[in-house]
């Protein structure tokens, strides 16, 4: 396992714990809830990206297909955890994504390969605002830690002066998070709508991002559940000469288990 993946792993491992302590019970004999959810979100990029500073800004309009293509692996998790009226959720998403582009054509054969690896890592307090007839709808408030590392790899058949040259950034930052997440049985039937919305950055990290999903899934059982719907965010984050002015969006696929 990449040393990367493995320090954001344990940080998020060891940050759970220590918010669940300081979460404070209604109800003394109010056991805990469990939701775990691993999800692939199939999501396209669009927007305005220097992830290299000194590099100018390009418009990029990734598809969901080509995203797929490009992907060397990732880890997608939701965890929501809840006693009474309190808990604690986090959102975990992590992706590897790489290309080859042919620059120039033989004999000089200049190629770039694009490796873009990112970490976004939510985690906030929630509170139960409505429940009633199996609906619950819950307030949360939090925070999101981004972290974008790009590397650029240039190759010449030729060995020009490009050839085995390597740029590189690793771009950070923090956002505080507000918003609001719901679960609605269909009636008596197995089927359930779910979704959410939040909003954050206010110039603490980013200048602005928001997102909202949607899904309907189906309950096998009481542990047991799938859903398939629609995901979208964007942020708007420059730094320097870093610019990350991005929108993803697109189809997501969880399946939850709770215990």
């Amino acid at each position: 396992m990449h040393p990367y993946f493995c320090h954001r792993s344990l940080l998020f491992a060891c940050s759970l714990p220590s918010l669940l302590l300081l979460i404070q019970p209604v109800l003394a004999d109010d056991s805990w809830q469990f939701r775990l959810t691993p999800y692939l979100w199939f999501a396209g990029l669009k927007g305005n990206v220097a992830t290299i500073p000194g590099s100018p800004p390009a418009s990029i309009d990734i598809s969901p297909s080509q995203a797929i293509d490009d992907t060397e692996g990732g880890l997608m998790l939701l965890f929501d955890a809840k006693r009474g009226r309190h808990g604690v959720f986090a959102d975990f998403l992590y992706t590897d994504v790489r290309s080859d582009e042919d620059l120039l054509p033989p004999p000089i054969a200049l190629t770039l390969r694009s490796i873009s690896k990112t970490t976004i890592l939510s985690l906030a307090y929630q509170y139960e605002l409505y429940n009633e007839d199996r609906a619950v709808v819950d307030l949360i408030v939090g925070g999101r830690y981004w972290d974008i590392d790009t590397e650029l790899k240039f190759g010449s058949g030729t060995g020009g002066p490009l050839d085995g040259r390597k740029l590189s950034n690793d771009e950070s930052w923090i956002d505080p998070m507000v918003g609001i997440k719901g679960h609605m049985p269909l009636g008596d039937t197995a089927f359930y709508v779910e979704g959410g919305a939040g909003v954050g950055g206010f110039n603490v990290g980013s200048d602005l991002f928001y997102e909202f999903s949607g899904a309907i899934g189906y309950q096998w059982s009481p542990a047991i559940g799938t859903a398939i719907g629609y995901r979208m965010f964007d942020v708007d984050y420059e730094d320097g000469g870093f610019v990350y002015d991005a929108r993803q969006e697109g189809w997501q696929i969880g399946l939850t288990w709770a215990f």
